[in-house]
């Protein structure tokens, strides 16, 4: 009766623990895809605006985009936005685009101004639900599609 009951009190921690882990392990798998949509979202935001400073909290200091690490792509950022600015540009208009070069087919974020090409380009990848790098496409299609 002992052995028993000891039986399924080990079995009923062993589900215990396997239900537990599930469950960490889809919070955590959650927490990474809302992570990227974290940083997804504050690098749009950060470009319509011109302003490096809203994607530097999303950044953890281990972190490279465009095989820069954070400081360096925050300040690759800022002068593609000063840039812009001394230019009279306030905010920019994002649409999207397709990487007709390096990734051929991805999706890019174009940034335009105001001219009917964009300014900027992005193709911000995505692995397993994670941010994995973010770099500038100088063959995006909105460049490649208004070449007279």
């Amino acid at each position: 009766m002992f052995g028993s009951h000891l039986s399924k009190s080990i079995i009923a921690a062993k589900y215990y623990s396997m239900e537990k882990l599930i469950k960490l392990k889809v919070k955590e798998e959650s927490s990474t895809v809302e992570q990227a949509k974290r940083i997804i979202d504050s690098f749009i935001k950060s470009c319509i605006n011109l302003d490096a400073s809203i994607l530097e909290p999303m950044i953890e200091e281990g972190q490279f985009f465009d095989d820069l690490d954070k400081y360096r792509f925050l300040a690759f950022l800022r002068a593609q936005f000063d840039s812009a600015k001394a230019q009279g540009l306030k905010k920019m208009i994002v649409e999207y685009g397709r990487c007709e070069l390096c990734v051929m087919g991805h999706k890019t974020y174009e940034f335009y101004g105001t001219k009917s090409t964009p300014r900027f380009a992005y193709v911000i990848e995505i692995v397993d639900g994670e941010a994995k790098n973010i770099f500038n496409c100088n063959a995006s299609s909105g460049w490649i599609n208004n070449i007279s």
